[in-house]
């Protein structure tokens, strides 16, 4: 269950990776995708940093829990997730539900549960493996 778990997440952090990677290297077409609008080069600047470092960091941090086997770094990156999460529930209740974003929410609350769900797994075998 746990190599299982270990997968899922690496599958996760290779599509943040490349979330981020069009972030900073393709952002007119990530941008007409997302239907984001900058307005003006420092809007583009704002919008690639911002955008690309939280997809990036949450695959590095995934990457690193993985790899290193402290699983805390899982817990970093689902509270990414979970912050994004909020800041859509926000915007549903202050601006109204955009049924377009649902999708998005959908993968953020997955990916937090995901993540969280393999950190405790990976933490009992540890405790196991340490007594």
């Amino acid at each position: 269950m746990t190599h299982a778990l270990k997968i899922a997440c690496g599958l996760f952090a290779a599509l943040m990776a490349m979330l981020g990677i069009r972030w900073w290297f393709a952002f007119d077409g990530i941008a007409d995708e997302w239907i984001v609008q900058a307005l003006g080069p420092v809007g583009v600047n704002n919008l690639t940093a911002d955008m690309g470092s939280l997809f990036f960091g949450t695959a590095l941090m995934t990457a690193l829990g993985l790899r290193s086997g402290k699983s805390n770094w899982l817990l970093a990156a689902a509270l990414l997730m979970a912050v994004a999460a909020a800041g859509r529930l926000y915007l549903y209740a202050t601006a109204g539900y955009l049924p377009a974003t649902l999708v998005s929410l959908v993968v953020e609350v997955v990916a937090c549960a995901l993540l969280i769900g393999t950190h405790r797994r990976m933490s009992d075998e540890h405790e196991v493996r340490t007594i």
